[in-house]
């Protein structure tokens, strides 16, 4: 396992995520997936006119970008998401942009019932390649002690 465990997490402590580039085809692929026809992320056309000047990518795809970037942190170790709260979505994110995530150790402590693992809580915000934050929300985790 490559991810850290409970034991390893200290409160306060920053990660940063690499880097992903989100794609035209990601966004397709996404929005077909999920039935999504809002002509703001599939209608060139319609979007040129908006504010935006051009589509933008849905926010779940956001949320499911940050699942991905944060996996790096808890490889392995992470056994369950108890909740994912105070999601939001600060600026547009456009195709072409290419985004990061910071996590923040904000809390921890063991579990009640089993004594293998505990619970942490995170703060994490997804920024682009400006350094702004796009997406922010809270997290909690269930992660394995080391044996």
């Amino acid at each position: 396992m490559s991810g850290k465990y409970f034991d390893e997490l200290i409160i306060g402590e920053e990660s940063m995520s690499q880097g992903r580039t989100v794609t035209e085809t990601d966004v397709v692929m996404f929005c077909s997936l999920c039935g999504l026809q809002n002509p703001i992320f599939v209608d060139d056309e319609f979007s040129r006119h908006t504010n935006y000047g051009g589509r933008l990518v849905p926010g779940p795809l956001t949320l499911s970008y940050a699942i991905g970037l944060g996996d790096y942190l808890f490889n392995g170790t992470a056994v369950a998401v108890l909740s994912w709260n105070n999601v939001k979505f600060i600026k547009a994110l456009k195709m072409g942009d290419t985004i990061r995530m910071k996590t923040i150790v904000t809390d921890k402590r063991d579990s009640s019932s089993q004594h293998d693992r505990g619970i942490v809580n995170l703060m994490q915000e997804v920024a682009n390649q400006h350094n702004e934050v796009v997406c922010s929300f809270d997290r909690s985790l269930i992660v394995l002690k080391r044996s």
